[in-house]
């Protein structure tokens, strides 16, 4: 596995700024279609609109699981991330279930099957993180083992013929965080993906344009924030 970021880092953080530029124009393509609805066209151009705004999603899930898989290091610590917003960072993403508190959050009416369904889908949702964070617990604990530790400690100096050792060790910790990254960006897909199922077409517009301010608003709030912590 190639752990360089001479290449990985400048291409995603150049898709990344094109990826929310583009997030930032469905925001608005969102947030209009809600203040003045095309009565006549409404069902149709909600539906057009939450196809593209989750396509974009996915282009970015297919973009990160490339990254990923050359250096899972740097999705877990991502420079094109402000400090700000890395503190919001589980596993390399949103946890899956702040998608389910949107819905609670922006004002979003369900009925009593829409609640029932959610609820069901909040449990399950939350039992799967549980199970990916022990996964990660258990990671955790290898990492500290003393045989993990003096590999570490080493540093890349060969002795006994121990340095090879060090780069297996490396190389299956990687392999170990691609998977658990890859199982938690599965699980935020999912809970969106279901979310979308339970909601209305012109509910899943509010609930849509309600991540996406959520997303830029932390967004805007980190790069603020560093530009202040560097005079």
């Amino acid at each position: 596995m190639d752990y360089s970021t001479n290449q990985t880092e400048p291409d995603f953080q150049t898709f990344f700024r094109g990826w929310i530029t583009r997030l930032e124009l469905y925001l608005s393509q969102l947030l209009h279609l809600l203040q003045f609805p095309d009565h006549e066209n409404e069902s149709k151009l909600h539906l057009q609109l939450v196809r593209q705004v989750m396509t974009h999603y996915h282009d970015y899930f297919l973009a990160k699981a490339q990254i990923s898989s050359q250096n899972v290091f740097l999705v877990l610590s991502p420079p094109w991330l402000s400090s700000y917003e890395r503190t919001f960072l589980w596993l390399a993403g949103f946890k899956p279930g702040l998608a389910i508190y949107v819905v609670k959050s922006c004002g979003i009416q369900l009925n009593t099957n829409q609640s029932d369904r959610m609820d069901r889908l909040t449990a399950e949702i939350k039992n799967e993180e549980s199970k990916i964070t022990e996964r990660l617990a258990l990671l955790e604990q290898q990492i500290l083992a003393p045989p993990m530790l003096a590999l570490a400690r080493m540093g890349g100096r060969e002795v006994n013929g121990m340095a090879h050792n060090v780069d297996t060790a490396i190389d299956r910790l990687a392999d170990d965080m691609e998977c658990l990254v890859t199982c938690a960006d599965y699980l935020r897909q999912k809970t969106v993906t279901k979310v979308i199922e339970i909601l209305t077409t012109s509910q899943s517009v509010r609930f849509l344009a309600g991540v996406a301010q959520l997303q830029l608003r932390i967004r805007r709030w980190g790069q603020l924030r560093d530009a202040e912590a560097h005079g």
